[in-house]
Protein backbone atom coordinates (compact mmCIF):
# COMPACT_ATOMS: atom_id res chain seq x y z
CA UNK A 1 0.00 0.00 0.00
CA UNK A 2 2.49 2.15 1.03
CA UNK A 3 4.38 1.77 -2.08
CA UNK A 4 1.56 2.50 -4.66
CA UNK A 5 1.52 5.87 -2.75
CA UNK A 6 4.98 6.81 -3.16
CA UNK A 7 4.36 5.46 -7.15
CA UNK A 8 1.01 7.56 -7.33
CA UNK A 9 3.16 10.69 -5.77
CA UNK A 10 6.37 9.99 -8.05
CA UNK A 11 3.88 10.08 -11.39
CA UNK A 12 2.03 13.19 -10.13
CA UNK A 13 5.54 14.80 -9.39
CA UNK A 14 7.01 14.24 -12.90
CA UNK A 15 3.83 15.06 -14.86
CA UNK A 16 3.89 18.49 -12.91
CA UNK A 17 7.44 18.66 -14.00
CA UNK A 18 7.08 17.88 -17.37
CA UNK A 19 4.37 20.46 -17.83
CA UNK A 20 5.87 23.34 -16.33
CA UNK A 21 9.34 22.34 -18.36
CA UNK A 22 6.60 22.29 -21.70
CA UNK A 23 5.30 25.81 -20.59
CA UNK A 24 8.69 27.41 -20.15
CA UNK A 25 9.84 25.92 -23.16
CA UNK A 26 6.67 27.26 -25.32
CA UNK A 27 7.41 30.53 -23.59
CA UNK A 28 10.81 30.47 -24.62
CA UNK A 29 10.22 29.75 -28.28
CA UNK A 30 7.48 32.12 -28.55
CA UNK A 31 9.92 34.89 -27.02
CA UNK A 32 13.29 33.94 -29.78
CA UNK A 33 10.49 33.57 -32.43
CA UNK A 34 8.69 36.96 -32.25
CA UNK A 35 11.46 39.31 -30.49
CA UNK A 36 12.36 40.92 -34.13
CA UNK A 37 9.38 40.63 -35.66
CA UNK A 38 7.40 44.04 -36.77
CA UNK A 39 4.10 44.53 -34.52
CA UNK A 40 1.89 44.30 -37.45
CA UNK A 41 3.41 41.26 -39.41
CA UNK A 42 4.83 37.79 -38.71
CA UNK A 43 7.38 36.24 -40.42
CA UNK A 44 7.63 36.64 -44.09
CA UNK A 45 5.47 39.31 -43.94
CA UNK A 46 2.41 37.74 -43.04
CA UNK A 47 -0.31 39.20 -40.45
CA UNK A 48 1.39 38.92 -37.21
CA UNK A 49 1.01 37.55 -33.90
CA UNK A 50 0.90 40.38 -31.75
CA UNK A 51 -0.32 43.53 -33.69
CA UNK A 52 -2.18 46.37 -31.70
CA UNK A 53 -4.90 44.01 -30.63
CA UNK A 54 -3.98 40.50 -32.21
CA UNK A 55 -3.74 38.31 -34.66
CA UNK A 56 -3.06 40.16 -38.21
CA UNK A 57 -4.52 43.75 -36.55
CA UNK A 58 -3.25 45.49 -39.63
CA UNK A 59 -4.60 43.54 -42.48
CA UNK A 60 -8.39 43.07 -40.23
CA UNK A 61 -8.41 46.92 -39.21
CA UNK A 62 -7.69 47.47 -42.88
CA UNK A 63 -10.04 45.15 -44.64
CA UNK A 64 -7.83 44.55 -47.67
CA UNK A 65 -8.92 42.51 -50.37
CA UNK A 66 -7.66 39.84 -51.17
CA UNK A 67 -5.17 41.36 -54.49
CA UNK A 68 -3.79 43.92 -51.97
CA UNK A 69 -3.59 41.35 -49.27
CA UNK A 70 -0.65 39.44 -51.63
CA UNK A 71 0.72 42.43 -52.66
CA UNK A 72 0.90 43.46 -49.30
CA UNK A 73 2.67 40.37 -47.72
CA UNK A 74 4.55 40.00 -50.51
CA UNK A 75 6.56 43.39 -50.67
CA UNK A 76 6.77 42.75 -46.57
CA UNK A 77 8.68 40.05 -46.97
CA UNK A 78 11.34 41.52 -48.76
CA UNK A 79 10.98 44.48 -46.93
CA UNK A 80 11.34 42.74 -43.86
CA UNK A 81 14.68 40.29 -45.20
CA UNK A 82 16.05 44.03 -46.18
CA UNK A 83 15.60 45.65 -42.64
CA UNK A 84 16.73 42.39 -40.98
CA UNK A 85 20.34 42.73 -42.65
CA UNK A 86 20.05 46.61 -41.61
CA UNK A 87 19.40 45.57 -38.07
CA UNK A 88 22.43 43.22 -37.94
CA UNK A 89 24.19 45.55 -39.59
CA UNK A 90 23.74 48.24 -36.70
CA UNK A 91 23.98 45.62 -34.03
CA UNK A 92 27.57 45.09 -35.55
CA UNK A 93 28.24 48.81 -34.93
CA UNK A 94 27.11 48.48 -31.35
CA UNK A 95 29.34 45.72 -30.71
CA UNK A 96 32.21 47.03 -32.15
CA UNK A 97 31.40 50.42 -30.05
CA UNK A 98 31.38 48.83 -27.00
CA UNK A 99 34.77 46.78 -27.57
CA UNK A 100 36.01 50.59 -28.09
CA UNK A 101 34.54 51.57 -24.80
CA UNK A 102 36.13 48.14 -23.37
CA UNK A 103 39.29 49.58 -24.08
CA UNK A 104 41.93 50.76 -21.07
CA UNK A 105 42.19 54.04 -23.29
CA UNK A 106 38.81 54.36 -25.02
CA UNK A 107 40.02 56.04 -28.29
CA UNK A 108 37.42 59.08 -28.19
CA UNK A 109 37.95 59.74 -31.78
CA UNK A 110 37.41 56.53 -32.89
CA UNK A 111 34.10 55.97 -30.75
CA UNK A 112 33.08 58.99 -32.08
CA UNK A 113 33.22 57.56 -35.64
CA UNK A 114 31.62 54.53 -34.29
CA UNK A 115 28.58 56.87 -33.24
CA UNK A 116 28.78 58.47 -36.52
CA UNK A 117 28.41 55.12 -38.31
CA UNK A 118 26.05 53.91 -36.25
CA UNK A 119 23.57 57.13 -36.55
CA UNK A 120 24.22 56.96 -40.36
CA UNK A 121 22.78 53.19 -40.51
CA UNK A 122 19.84 54.18 -38.30
CA UNK A 123 19.02 56.88 -40.40
CA UNK A 124 18.72 54.29 -43.55
CA UNK A 125 16.97 52.05 -41.50
CA UNK A 126 14.33 55.24 -40.93
CA UNK A 127 14.33 56.31 -44.50
CA UNK A 128 13.59 52.96 -45.38
CA UNK A 129 10.70 52.12 -43.15
CA UNK A 130 9.15 55.96 -43.87
CA UNK A 131 9.62 54.31 -47.98
CA UNK A 132 8.24 51.54 -47.16
CA UNK A 133 5.51 53.11 -45.57
CA UNK A 134 4.60 55.65 -48.09
CA UNK A 135 4.77 52.94 -50.56
CA UNK A 136 1.35 50.90 -48.51
CA UNK A 137 -0.50 53.95 -48.41
CA UNK A 138 -0.13 54.76 -51.74
CA UNK A 139 -1.87 50.65 -52.14
CA UNK A 140 -4.68 52.14 -50.37
CA UNK A 141 -8.25 53.75 -50.54
CA UNK A 142 -8.62 57.24 -48.59
CA UNK A 143 -9.95 55.37 -45.81
CA UNK A 144 -7.96 52.57 -45.77
CA UNK A 145 -5.04 55.48 -45.66
CA UNK A 146 -6.43 57.07 -42.42
CA UNK A 147 -6.84 53.59 -41.04
CA UNK A 148 -3.41 53.01 -41.66
CA UNK A 149 -1.63 56.43 -40.53
CA UNK A 150 -4.09 55.86 -37.13
CA UNK A 151 -2.80 52.76 -36.22
CA UNK A 152 1.22 53.78 -37.22
CA UNK A 153 0.57 56.80 -35.07
CA UNK A 154 -0.84 55.17 -32.20
CA UNK A 155 1.87 52.65 -31.97
CA UNK A 156 4.55 55.20 -32.26
CA UNK A 157 2.79 57.40 -29.33
CA UNK A 158 3.07 54.10 -27.07
CA UNK A 159 5.85 54.92 -24.34
CA UNK A 160 9.34 52.63 -25.09
CA UNK A 161 9.31 50.20 -22.60
CA UNK A 162 13.06 49.67 -23.11
CA UNK A 163 14.88 52.92 -21.23
CA UNK A 164 18.06 52.84 -20.10
CA UNK A 165 19.13 52.11 -16.30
Amino acid sequence: MKGSILKYILIVSLLMNFTFLGAAAYTHYRQIHYHHTAPFLGPHGAPGPHGLSGPGMLFEALSLKPEQMKVFQQKAEVFHGSLAKKRQEVDSLRGSLFALMRADNPDARAIDAAIVQINTAQQEIQRSVLSHMLEFKSMLDKEQQKTFLDLIQRAMDRPNDALCP
